[in-house]
């Protein structure tokens, strides 16, 4: 064996030829490899190659990486602990023996072993930390204990993390408690005298040792109090002042010392043992201080990786040590300058670090200094000159808007250069509204306001009445008109002082497309403020078209369309009559989010409109105007189908895709319109396009989730067409409708419930001969399973009764069975979260606040779900135990999506042994459990699941089967490729 992989290692390893035969032969030789490291012979065979001398270097690489791998995900292989405790001192011994070879080969050996660390019980290995540091404290086997040191704390991931094979969780958490936190002051009492020892002449070594402790602080396990007792921080910042410094001794550096400045900042900010950390915060003020002239001469030498570097260091300084900026500002204000420097640097990469630093002290600027202090003492002792901050904070303004400004060459950029330049204003735009909070909103305005008012040709007209001057660039406006709009939103609209200055100044503005673009934004930004000043309405709207007329300007345009109608819908209805020809030649050539706001700025003034009849005939009459604007979709919709089918024109389903799109902007406000819009509508549905489908099942959720129990008639009266295209089609975004829509039917009488019941079962009919045709390859038809689950899910939490009566209910059971190994998530969650919880959730005794109606259920109605049961028993859990050890999703990818208390398994489980009284649920449970595992899992499960069911302590439950599931994975089944 070891021959066969020395002989596919070279041919993976051979000469790069670009004939087909040598890269089949490589790839083929890849894939033989990797699934040979997934077998048990993996191992001795890596370790006779490992002790062989004569092995070239890709080989030995080779089989120290299969170590490392088989340490991490094959460790089931090594079942007995006299196999785990002989592996142990197989690799102490390659290591030995490899002691001299090549760094990459010894790397992955130290990292195998610290991975079997983990995985051994305290009989098997009591203290692997002082082991190694027995065995290579010779100062030549130091790169190799550096190297396992680092590895260890990152294979202890926690008592959250089930990280072991052979350990429960309580065993993992004791076993990082013995081997890491018990461990650590001699880690850093060790690994602080190598780098003593070693001094400036291993740079390679003490970046290693450098890593060490930040690995090991990254894990919480160094005392803070006891590394400022000693000068490790004091060498560390030496690192940084070097005359000769290497870059990556520079860089270990400062990461390291950015981990230690987020720690002592966190126990300062908790208040936790505060003055024990101060003496390791006044050691690293003193570093700080000693790297403000490095600072100075990395600006001015323009040199990026150092001012990067330092900037990161400098801002996590004052991010964790914001408190102490304001009780001791003379001091500390040295960073916050540092930090100003920083912001003020042409790369604007570097720039960006610091956002998050200037929005979190603008908070404490504006809870500390603006809200008097009770205690008198501390307001003048503690707090910071007002003017001090206040300047840093112009200045601040005065650089954001320097960066806001596009350069001179933006013709020579590429989408992504635009992308990102348009990302990084946005965040600049977050750190202005911050200097507002500071600055105040007068200031804030009439800064940016300057700028422009500077580039007047006559300065003393304030800008009003006086045109810009042509000379200056656009970038020069844009800039600033960029800035306000930024802004706004922390400006009130009750502002007086400087608003209306501005408003009259973008009339003068250059005819160029961005400025336009930027000064059309500003009005919308505004709207609330022209509310209360409607004489600016005229002019703005005219301001507004005009921006249609430009290419560039078309989107800004619509967007502030949107909002000046939202906030003055009531005062422009008189603007109807020419808004109207512009919707009927304009909105059709304009982009689908463009005509969107559009849309949606022409519903917002029509809801003003009078709704009932005029005695005045010039009065106009919300109805008539609601239908003049929607006359021309209905129009384009009839225009699009008549006389076409999907087959013959490809784009049918993306036209008729936006017109519907353009219903739904006016149907969130005017939902009165979906029964005359509906016979429209229902003859679309018949070109059987799945676009038309999809964007017409969003209308109608649209509809009702806005109208709720208004909608009932008129939904219940279109439900057996929705059916029918289902038949026919097979689209579920109409399942998808209906499911959304059962609950408005929850209270429905006897004749109403049987209605619904009847649309179910015409569902379920087409679904079940999908589910049937798709032959087993269910994730062909993972739509129809999601949607038509979330149906069934809907349908029983909405009639429980109805479902329990059903004589369908073994067969949506049985279809739930038929899915259960589906792995797309959203449809796994829809048959499991949605259906099947539900579903079993009902045989509860315990009410819960989600489904309130199951205490008045009778015992006699669960009876069938209990003979449902028990019928699919073996299958179910087959399924459910087939699930775990294959294809269900981790628990935690479960919990970020659905919510931290999301229990989805330990409630399917519980609610299938309640539906089984009398202990049977438990003992098929376990006899599954048998089946999937061994014995001594199943029993394992069994000590700890019992109590458990029967306190119905849904979470506990959940933890426990997805922590078999993963064992199950581990010991019975080979990794994944």
């Amino acid at each position: 064996m070891a021959d066969a992989v020395l002989a596919a290692v070279a041919r993976l390893y051979a000469a790069p030829s670009s004939s087909p035969s040598d890269r089949a032969a490589a790839a083929s030789a890849d894939a033989w490899l990797r699934d040979f490291q997934k077998s048990p012979d993996a191992w001795k065979v890596a370790e006779t190659l490992l002790r062989s001398d004569a092995v070239a270097f890709e080989p030995l690489l080779f089989a120290a990486q299969t170590l490392r791998q088989k340490t991490r995900y094959d460790m089931a292989q090594i079942e007995t602990s006299s196999q785990r405790i002989l592996l142990r001192d197989t690799l102490i011994a390659l290591l030995i023996h490899h002691r001299l070879n090549s760094p990459a080969v010894i790397r992955q050996l130290s990292l195998a072993l610290a991975s079997l660390s983990a995985h051994l019980k305290d009989q098997e290995w009591p203290d692997p930390v002082q082991t190694v540091a027995e065995v290579f404290r010779a100062q030549q086997d130091w790169p190799i204990l550096i190297q396992i040191l680092s590895a260890l704390p990152y294979e202890y991931e926690g008592p959250s993390t089930d990280s072991s094979f052979f350990l429960d969780r309580e065993e993992v958490s004791a076993r990082r408690q013995a081997v890491i936190f018990s461990n650590s002051s001699n880690v850093l009492h060790s690994v602080t005298m190598i780098l003593q020892e070693c001094g400036k002449t291993n740079l390679d070594l003490v970046k290693q040792c450098l890593d060490c402790i930040r690995a090991w602080l990254e894990a919480g396990d160094i005392s803070l109090e006891k590394m400022a007792g000693s000068q490790f921080i004091s060498g560390t910042f030496s690192y940084l002042l070097a005359p000769d410094q290497d870059e990556g001794v520079y860089d270990a550096a400062v990461e390291l010392l950015c981990e230690i400045t987020r720690r002592a900042g966190s126990r300062l900010s908790g208040n936790r043992d505060a003055q024990n950390v101060l003496p390791l915060v006044e050691q690293l003020f003193g570093g700080f201080s000693s790297l403000g002239p490095q600072l100075s001469h990395a600006i001015a030498q323009e040199d990026e990786e150092k001012i990067r570097a330092l900037c990161s260091l400098f801002v996590n300084a004052g991010e964790s040590f914001m408190s102490l900026i304001f009780t001791n500002w003379n001091s500390w204000q040295i960073i916050v300058a540092a930090i100003l420097a920083c912001t003020s640097v042409p790369m604007l990469e570097i720039v960006a670090i610091t956002f998050q630093f200037w929005m979190i002290l603008a908070d404490e600027v504006e809870s500390q200094i603006k809200i008097p202090s009770t205690n008198a003492t501390q307001s003048t002792l503690s707090r910071p000159d007002t003017a001090s901050l206040i300047e840093v904070f112009r200045r601040l303004n005065d650089v954001m808007i320097r960066h806001l400004h596009y350069p001179a060459n933006i013709e020579q950029w590429v989408a992504k250069d635009r992308d990102d330049f348009r990302d990084f204003r946005h965040n600049m735009g977050d750190v202005l509204k911050s200097c507002v909070l500071v600055l105040g909103e007068e200031e804030a305005l009439a800064r940016p306001f300057a700028i422009l008012k500077s580039y007047a040709i006559d300065p003393t007209l304030g800008g009003i009445g006086g045109a810009l001057d042509p000379n200056v660039p656009w970038q020069h406006i844009e800039a600033p008109l960029f800035a306000l709009r930024t802004i706004g939103r922390n400006i009130p609209d009750s502002e007086s002082a400087v608003l209306p200055s501005i408003m009259a100044l973008l009339p003068q503005l250059p005819a160029h497309p961005k400025v336009r673009h930027a000064a059309i934004l500003v009005i919308g930004r505004y709207a609330g403020w022209t509310r209360l000043h409607p004489d600016y309405i005229p002019y703005q709207m005219t301001f507004i078209s005009k921006g249609f007329e430009d290419e560039e300007s078309v989107s800004a345009a619509a967007q502030s369309l949107k909002f000046l109608c939202d906030e003055c819908g009531d005062q422009l209805i008189d603007y109807l009559s020419q808004l109207h020809p512009f919707y009927m030649t304009a909105v059709s050539k304009m982009g689908r989010e463009d005509r969107r706001d559009v849309i949606e700025a022409l519903a917002h003034v029509i809801k003003h409109v009078p709704a009932g009849p005029s005695s005045d005939p010039t009065t106009a009459d919300q109805t008539k105007v609601l239908h003049m604007f929607c006359l021309p979709i209905a129009q384009r919709l009839h225009e699009i189908g008549v006389g076409a089918s999907a087959q013959q024109n490809p784009e049918l389903g993306k036209d008729l895709e936006t017109e519907i799109c353009d219903l739904i902007e006016l149907f969130k406000i005017f939902m009165s319109l979906f029964d005359d819009m509906w016979p429209v509508l229902s003859s679309l549905l018949s070109f059987r396009n799945g676009k038309v489908i999809t964007a017409i099942s969003k209308l109608i959720v649209r509809c009702v989730n806005s109208l709720e129990d208004h909608f009932r008639q008129s939904v219940l009266a279109i439900l057996p067409q929705l059916v029918a295209i289902f038949q026919l089609t097979e689209c579920s975004a109409v399942v998808w409708a209906i499911s959304n829509a059962l609950p408005l039917f929850s209270s429905a009488n006897a004749q109403l419930a049987g209605e619904i019941h009847t649309i179910v079962q015409s569902i379920s009919q087409t679904a079940f001969k999908c589910v049937q045709e798709a032959n087993g390859k269910i994730e062909n038809i993972s739509p129809v399973i999601e949607d038509y689950f979330l149906l069934l899910g809907s349908f029983t939490k909405s009639l429980p009764l109805v479902v329990l009566k059903s004589p369908l209910l073994p067969s949506f059971f049985e279809c739930a069975i038929a899915c259960m190994h589906i792995q797309q998530f959203d449809t796994w969650l829809a048959l499991y979260s949605n259906f099947l919880a539900t579903l079993l959730g009902l045989a509860s005794p315990i009410p819960s606040s989600k489904a309130t109606e199951k205490a008045a259920i009778p015992a006699h109605l669960l009876a069938p779900l209990s003979q449902t049961v028990r019928t699919f028993a073996t299958p179910f859990l087959s399924g459910l135990m087939t699930g775990l050890a294959h294809t269900f999703p981790h628990r935690e990818d479960i919990s970020s999506e659905t919510g931290s208390g999301t229990c989805v398994v330990g409630a399917v489980v519980v609610g299938f042994c309640d539906a089984l009284a009398d202990g049977e649920g438990v003992q098929a449970l376990l006899g599954a459990c048998e089946s999937a595992a061994d014995a001594e899992l199943a029993r394992e499960l069994l000590v700890k699941v019992v109590g458990a069911l029967e306190r119905r302590d849904v979470f506990r439950v959940d933890v426990l089967i997805h922590d078999f599931g993963v064992k199950c994975r581990r010991r019975n089944h080979q990794r994944k490729k």
